[in-house]
């Protein structure tokens, strides 16, 4: 009879993370059937589960990652989401990697999809999770990041250690796990939130490769058979799960199957993994969610992942009060007395303390290393300097029932707005170093970057800073720099901790952890400059208004702002590197949280200053650096040409409809940069590149391989390829990890660098090129990749090299599109939105603009506005209307979208409107793109493209015979605009007539009026001093966001070098506040003609 093992035995982890599991049975053969997840995968010996993580290892299953994890962060609970499970507490959260479903919207695939297991950078048992828990004064651990269900003993376990120490735990889980093993995975955990992703079965099916049934039976058993607190997310993705009819009937089920007071939240997508190819969720979205679950019955509905404070706070479900007023992660107003309304009394579903935690938005990382081996009680040097009691009370699980009322006398208690910062020790001192301290500080620094690159444990810093270690401080960051251009920048502030904490933090996350760049390579360490900034004094601004400005001191303060979970903070020397006053420098601080400029004058918002110093060098004088410490690891030669020769069986099986196999399972299948798939075509010189390059995140190899087969095959049979030619075609592979930065391509630092080994890339946004020679120099290499990537701003692109393993001598790719000539009439992209739908609208309309008579003269260019007809149609058609238009217009526009090219010039015969057409001139658009370098010829730029579009009804009215060229740019610094205009203004001068030049451009963007029009007038004195360099200097440095700058500093240089810019008359200004009455959020509109 065959074994079947239920309960995991009770053997020990090996030092490498390998533990026996449980819920297996043996099969067929020498397969055994893994019984933890709906999958029941089939494992033969050695082979992994679709998860990845449990194996058939010596003929029975095991965890492969008990006690490795992706890292440790300590996080709001709100975070999770869980808004009513201990509100405000702070979770101490932690993940592994792998997972049992495969979603191709994941959120988090580099850790969910990662292959590279041994590579998880902490090691923690769980005695040691919940230590450090209790010492952070946790009120929960959380299982996240990815699914916990399949490793179920480590969260087991974790769970029982964490119940030992009186600390909660929260599993984050999609629900999908068999009715065998989910009551011992649940027995000790006290909360989950189950990712509901959808409601179709098709839906699961196609895009997270599992079933729904599964996931609806878990909660049921959750929600009826437990005592676990349980809350509902469901991802909202445009097209996929987003329709009434499925919304709705999705909150009718919750209603009738789980109940009225389960919470649902309604979270925002964003384009990620394999799914990219649709928007972001729009916030009118779940805005209608929220509605449909209301209508429903479902008390507690709550957004996510966008900026909603009204339907992200609670209310009671009997009197409609509000409850909890929650600013992003944050709790402001509180109502409740326990589990009860603090106005009517009513039981409020789920699990609540006396008082609210005061954890607010921040994030802590954990470096759990400091708690391996400890034993509860025991100190700790790395514990905060200050602590409250923890907190003993009991747990008190409540699930309301209908029309049940509680009497509560008194009002009710009110939580202060900002409660993040109530439980933090401020440290207002100064630290006090001696020279010698601070030299040990630098090196103690300096030494845990280089271990951290090297992924090794780093000496002790307690030991390296002696006495010092133990000094309290307000925080710490570290920054890197290469040749004075910022490589990375990390730390934490807000709560005291020890020097040494502070330090291993700051470090650490420098090395690893900045999400704006890719983490530091081993071949950049003995070029880096390190500063090690400590941190002191922080301080509420009490001031009110712009009042605010005065309590900062350039040059000595730091700035900090919150509202919500927008956080943003900037160190000293910004401020001074940068050049900025007070203001400058508080608009910066709130466009680093992303919010509006001139938010910090706003008394809902917490503004803070704080102090400090750097201690600064080279990072080489701090450390040792080792040449022999070990690479990144990737794919040697040999694994890429089996890669290959997997690929090639792939793809020939995708190309005759059979199913390819999914997972080369002694392949190397770890995080890259980036992979190339060159496909060489029989008998032929030309081969197909697919490729995919992705500096931070990681992609998961053997998927994103995968993915690039697909199109290769859809290439391959476009051409109709015969099943003979199919065999004899050959594929090659090019794979790319271990990124590190160069400087830009302006400023390159490409020294020591081997080509044989290294590619260079080029990044400009999202647009890259990358070009791979193994017997050519780094600088050759480079100017190939900036010709393809066709850059227009070299001071913009940053320069990238990726260690190599090719099974091809050389590679140029790139994502830059092919310029596109398009259909002979452009459609249009915007009508009925910012300008009337039809012609006797369009016609009413400019009927009205245009009723006044006024004498027209021959003027050289215009300045005219482009938003919507209603805030500035007016003033544009008021502008043209002054102009004997002649019979060719060239209308330069900022290009307000990614696609196409960056200067591209409009190809098209005619324009289409509702009106009729407007005629272009493609014989001029020819001749401008041929004789200014920047200028391409391309269709895609101008699909979506609005802001010549709303100047062609204008025109039309008044020169219906002219015809409209179109020009829309993005990017470009003002060499690069001087010298088109040098080649614009010679192209303009051998026309028989020149034509009228038009900047369509909006003023400033996005601040409330007073601060709209007091930068709108700084950047119209420089336009009207015909200065155009002028112009460009003042709307860059005081950050004005004219977005047709650019269009305008062309045209300007143009007039000026053909002798044409001697005068300007300002025809107009105004905001959007005119048509709208909100003067809190406004754009700048202005009307000028030039001659």
């Amino acid at each position: 009879m065959g074994r079947t093992i239920i309960t995991p035995p009770d053997e020990p982890v090996s030092a490498d993370g390998i533990k026996p599991g449980g819920w297996w049975h043996d099969g067929d053969g020498r397969k055994i059937i893994c019984d933890l997840c709906p999958r029941a995968c089939a494992l033969a010996p050695d082979q992994r589960g679709f998860c990845f993580v449990r194996q058939n290892l010596d003929g029975r299953v095991v965890l492969t990652t008990y006690g490795r994890s992706t890292g440790f962060c300590i996080d709001p609970i709100e975070k999770k989401p869980l808004n009513h499970f201990y509100p405000g507490t702070a979770v101490l959260s932690f993940g592994t990697a792998g997972c049992n479903l495969g979603c191709k919207f994941c959120q988090n695939w580099s850790i969910s999809k990662s292959r590279q297991v041994e590579s998880l950078s902490e090691a923690a048992l769980p005695e040691a999770i919940a230590l450090a828990a209790r010492e952070h004064q946790c009120k929960s651990v959380a299982f996240t990041y990815n699914d916990p269900i399949i490793w179920a003993e480590y969260a087991i376990d974790t769970a029982r250690a964490c119940r030992d120490q009186g600390i909660r735990t929260v599993a984050v889980t999609s629900g999908y796990i068999s009715p065998e093993a989910r009551t011992s995975f649940y027995r000790d955990i006290d909360a989950a939130n189950v990712d509901l992703k959808a409601f179709t079965e098709e839906f699961y099916q196609k895009l997270t490769a599992g079933h729904i049934e599964p996931v609806r039976d878990t909660l049921r058993w959750l929600v009826h058979e437990t005592d676990v607190w349980v809350e509902i997310t469901n991802l909202v993705i445009p097209g996929a799960n987003d329709s009434d009819d499925e919304l709705r009937r999705m909150c009718d089920w919750i209603v009738e199957e789980l109940g009225r007071d389960v919470p649902v939240h309604f979270s925002a997508f964003h384009p990620d993994f394999r799914m990219t190819d649709r928007p972001p969720t729009p916030p009118e979205t779940l805005h209608r969610a929220h509605q449909l679950a209301r209508e429903a019955g479902i008390r507690y509905v709550y957004t996510g992942n966008i900026q909603d404070p009204g339907r992200q706070s609670t209310y009671c479900s009997e009197c409609g009060n509000l409850l909890m007023e929650r600013f992003g992660y944050q709790i402001g107003r509180y109502a409740m007395t326990e589990d009860r309304c603090g106005y009517c009394g009513a039981t409020i579903a789920g699990r609540f303390s006396s008082e609210p935690g005061t954890w607010g938005s921040r994030r802590q990382p954990v470096r759990i290393a400091a708690y391996a081996g400890r034993r509860p009680g025991a100190t700790s040097k790395v514990r905060n300097v200050e602590r409250s009691r923890l907190s003993s009370e009991e747990d008190r699980p409540s699930r309301s029932e209908d029309g049940k009322r509680h009497q509560n006398s008194g009002e009710p208690r009110m939580a202060s707005k900002d409660t993040s910062s109530s439980d933090q020790v401020v440290h207002s001192e100064k630290p006090k170093l001696t020279k010698e301290q601070e030299s040990q500080v630098f090196r103690a620094a300096g030494g845990r970057v280089v271990s951290a690159v090297a992924n090794r444990p780093g000496a002790s810093l307690a030991g390296i800073l002696g006495d010092s270690a133990d000094q309290p401080l307000l925080g710490a960051f570290v920054s890197l720099k290469r040749s004075g251009q910022l490589r990375s920048c990390c730390g934490f502030m807000g709560q005291a901790v020890p020097l040494s904490q502070a330090i291993e933090h700051a470090a650490y996350r420098a090395a690893k952890e900045d999400p704006r760049f890719p983490p530091i390579s081993p071949t950049e360490l003995e070029h880096l400059d390190m500063e090690v900034w400590l941190l002191w004094g922080l301080c509420p601004v009490e001031a009110k208004g712009e009042d605010r400005a005065k309590a900062v001191k350039i040059g000595r303060h730091g700035l900090q702002i919150a509202l919500g979970n927008r956080r943003g903070l900037l160190l000293p020397g910004v401020a001074v590197e940068h050049k900025m006053d007070e203001v400058a420098f508080l608009e910066a601080v709130c466009r680093k949280a992303g919010l509006p400029l001139q938010a910090w004058k706003d008394d809902n918002v917490t503004l803070s200053t704080f102090d400090g110093y750097a201690i600064e060098g080279k990072l080489a004088d701090a450390a040792t650096l080792d040449p022999s410490s070990p690479k990144v690891a990737g794919p040697d030669e040999h694994q890429v040409a089996a890669l290959a020769d997997f690929c090639r069986q792939n793809l020939i099986a995708i190309c005759q409809g059979a199913v390819p196999t999914l997972y080369m399972h002694d392949g190397f299948d770890g995080g890259v940069q980036g992979a190339v798939v060159t496909v060489k075509l029989p008998g032929s010189q030309e081969s197909i590149n697919c490729s995919r390059v992705n500096i931070r995140p990681e992609m998961p190899l053997q998927a994103t391989l995968l993915d690039l087969l697909k199109t290769a095959a859809s290439a391959l049979q476009a051409r109709r390829i015969s099943p003979d030619a199919l065999r004899t075609v050959s594929v090659g592979l090019t794979v790319l990890w271990d990124p590190a930065m160069h400087g830009t391509l302006a400023e390159p630092s490409l020294d020591g660098i081997q080509p044989r080994h290294r590619a260079v890339l080029a990044v400009d946004q999202g647009k890259w090129s990358l070009a791979y020679h193994a017997k050519e120099s780094p600088e050759k290499s480079l100017a190939r990749a900036a010709e393809n990537g066709r850059f227009v701003a070299p001071d913009q692109v940053s320069v990238f090299t990726l260690e190599v393993s090719s099974t091809e001598n050389q590679v140029t790719v790139s994502n830059v599109p092919q310029l596109q000539t398009g259909p002979e009439v452009r459609r249009p992209a915007v009508a009925g939105q910012f300008y009337p739908g039809t012609a006797a609208e369009i016609r009413a309309a400019l009927d009205d603009y245009l009723n006044e008579k006024v004498e027209k003269e021959p003027w050289a260019a215009a300045i005219v506005p482009h938003a919507g007809w209603i805030y500035s149609g007016r003033l544009a058609a008021r502008v043209l209307n002054r102009i004997q238009i002649p019979d060719r217009v060239i209308v330069f526009a900022p290009k307000h979208n990614r696609v196409g090219a960056d200067w591209a010039v409009a190809p098209h015969r005619a324009w289409s409107i509702p009106s009729g057409e407007v005629r272009s001139d493609p014989d001029l658009a020819a001749r401008l793109a041929e004789g200014v370098d920047l200028l391409e010829l391309d269709a895609a730029a101008h699909i979506p493209e609005h802001s010549i579009e709303v100047q062609l009804p204008i025109l039309a009215r008044l020169a219906p015979s002219a015809r409209v060229v179109g020009i829309a740019l993005h990017g470009g610094g003002l060499e690069a605009v001087q010298k088109s205009a040098e080649q614009l203004a010679a192209v303009l001068s051998e026309l028989p007539k020149l034509p009228l030049l038009v900047v369509s451009t909006d003023m400033n963007h996005y601040a409330d009026e007073a601060t709209t029009r007091r930068v709108d007038r700084m950047a119209l004195d420089a336009l009207e001093s015909l200065d155009p360099a002028r112009l460009y200097e003042t709307v860059r440095q005081n950050r004005i966001s004219m977005c047709g700058v650019l269009p305008a500093v062309l045209v300007m240089e143009t007039l000026k070098r053909l002798g044409r810019l001697n005068r300007i008359e300002s025809v107009g200004y105004t905001t959007s506040a005119e048509a709208s009455g909100d003067s809190s959020r406004v754009v700048g509109y202005a009307g000028a003609l030039l001659a």
